[in-house]
Order: C-alpha cells, then structure tokens, then sequence
C-alpha cells in the first residue's frame, strides 16, 4: 500500500525560497514604491515583519478573504505592545489541535534594524479603531492572503527576485533558516 502511493504521489522537493532578513529589508524598502498610500505601505510593511519574526503560517494572521469575519486570523484584541516587546495571543494554529492558544513574545530589535515592535506600533498609530481582525485595510476589510501574496511578489519582481519562487510560506522558512543560523536547534525551531 505505501509502495504504491509512493509510486502515485511522489514526494516533491520544497522549490519555495526562504525571505532573508536582507530580502525582507528589500521588500520593506520597495512598499514606499509599490503600495498606493502611505497607509498600505504602513500595513504592509507591519505584515511582512510580523510574518517573518513570528514565523506564522499564513491562516495564523491573515483572512482567508477581505470581508473573512471567521474569527480565524489575529485580531486587534490578540494584540499587546509594550516598550520592549510585542506580546500576541495566537488562539489556534496547525499544531494546536486542542485549540489551547500559546503566547508569542516579540522583542524589540536594536535600533538601525528591522524591529517587529516599532513596525507594529507605527501599524496601531494609523490603523483605524475598529474591533475584528489586525490587519486591514483603511476601509476596514481585510487584508487577505491574496493580497499579501500579490504584494509580495510584486516587491519581489521589483526588487529582480523571480518572485513565482517565493510564497507566503517564505516568510517562515526564511525564519527558520535564520534561527537555524544562529544556533538553535532544530526543536527550538519548531
């Protein structure tokens, strides 16, 4: 039986490219250029940092459309920044299948470096003060997956990426590979 769904589905190599921190400086630098307002430029850039240092898998943090009201994407209330560090309340993902929650803590960055917590916080400044899901847009539907992945690579082209080898899921191979780098083992990276 396994022979022969080996034979059916081969296992296929993972083609998607990791986002670097210096590719996710590139893309934060190209949203000035790309986006159509300062705002998106602002959204944009607090999605891309967040998707990067919080590893998260796309249905962690962004809607599944811009009018998804399923609960399923951060919302505003997941929240928390503080001084030093941006604390999120991640309600559900892929390996928590008890829907128990766990707690993410983002610190600051030096200064100088792309930090998650001043992203953020420049995102809250300008967001308007509307309850439901983190990211959206200044109409306040949300920001969906598409149009993420549309932006993304949009910022890639620009930037000479070949932008169809980089997905969503870039953001969190390219923080694996970073922490990898660092030395933390392959649990910690998990």
């Amino acid at each position: 039986c396994f022979l022969a769904r080996e034979r059916l589905f081969p296992h296929q190599p993972d083609t998607r490219r990791p986002i670097t921190l210096a590719i996710l400086n590139s893309l934060c630098v190209q949203l000035q250029y790309t986006c159509t307002s300062e705002y998106e430029a602002i959204l944009f850039k607090a999605a891309f940092v967040l998707a990067f240092f919080g590893a998260f898998r796309s249905c962690e943090f962004l809607a599944a459309s811009r009018s998804d009201a399923s609960g399923l994407a951060l919302a505003r209330s997941d929240v928390l920044i503080t001084d030093q560090a941006l604390l999120i309340q991640l309600r559900r993902s892929k390996t928590d299948q008890t829907t128990r929650g766990t707690e993410i803590v983002l610190n600051a960055a030096p200064a100088g470096q792309l930090c998650p917590v001043a992203a953020m916080r420049a995102f809250l400044e300008v967001r308007p003060r509307v309850a439901g899901n983190l990211f959206i847009h200044v109409d306040g539907s949300c920001l969906s997956r598409y149009q993420f992945l549309g932006v993304l690579r949009t910022c890639l082209a620009a930037r000479g990426h070949q932008a169809a080898s980089f997905g969503i899921h870039s953001f969190r191979i390219g923080a694996a590979t970073q922490a990898a780098h660092q030395g933390f083992s392959a649990e910690q990276v998990r």
